[in-house]
């Protein structure tokens, strides 16, 4: 399997899925285990971006005419409004985040933030408070693809398991 040495990398180049049905069942689990923890990572990444958009987006909305409350006084408000679709596959959520992870999903948000001067999203004149929500939807709009792509070698992997499992019922026992 070529690829890049990042997880999302190997998850995506196709041969990821070639010869699935000549792995050994460790192998298969294992990449389905990798996906799940991808996904699941992606799935951070995109709700801190949206959080930090939303923010932004209130920002530009109360500069034209809308809410005047501080921004820090409606945040939680802001964050707990759902605007976006709910992607759930309806599954339960079975690999957590590393700790690892999180900090480096983090990390990405605010180099980004850092671009944008989130901090203080007050301090941004129009045209750099339009420039940071169209960089952050730009962002998310990338990290949203590389998670379909990601799911779509879930589904790829967790057939060929059900495949197995169907065979041979004992083998999810083991």
């Amino acid at each position: 399997m070529s690829g890049g040495n990042r997880r999302i990398d190997k998850i995506r180049d196709p041969s990821f899925v070639d010869g699935l049905t000549d792995l050994s069942l460790e192998d298969v689990r294992a990449r389905r285990d990798d996906c799940l923890a991808e996904r699941e990572y992606l799935s951070l990444l995109r709700r801190l971006l949206q959080g930090r958009a939303e923010i932004l987006k209130a920002e530009a909305e109360s500069r034209a005419g809308g809410d005047a409350t501080p921004l820090v006084d409606r945040l939680s408000q802001i964050l707990s409004d759902d605007d976006h679709p709910v992607t759930s596959r309806g599954e339960a959520v079975r690999v957590a985040v590393p700790e690892e992870e999180m900090l480096l999903a983090r990390r990405r948000v605010e180099r980004l933030a850092a671009d944008v001067s989130l901090s203080d999203p007050s301090a941004l004149d129009d045209d750099a408070l339009a420039a940071a929500i169209d960089a952050l939807a730009t962002e998310e709009q990338g990290i949203s693809e590389a998670r379909r792509d990601v799911i779509g070698v879930l589904d790829q992997v967790q057939d060929e398991l059900k495949r197995r499992y169907k065979e041979d019922p004992s083998l999810s026992l083991r």
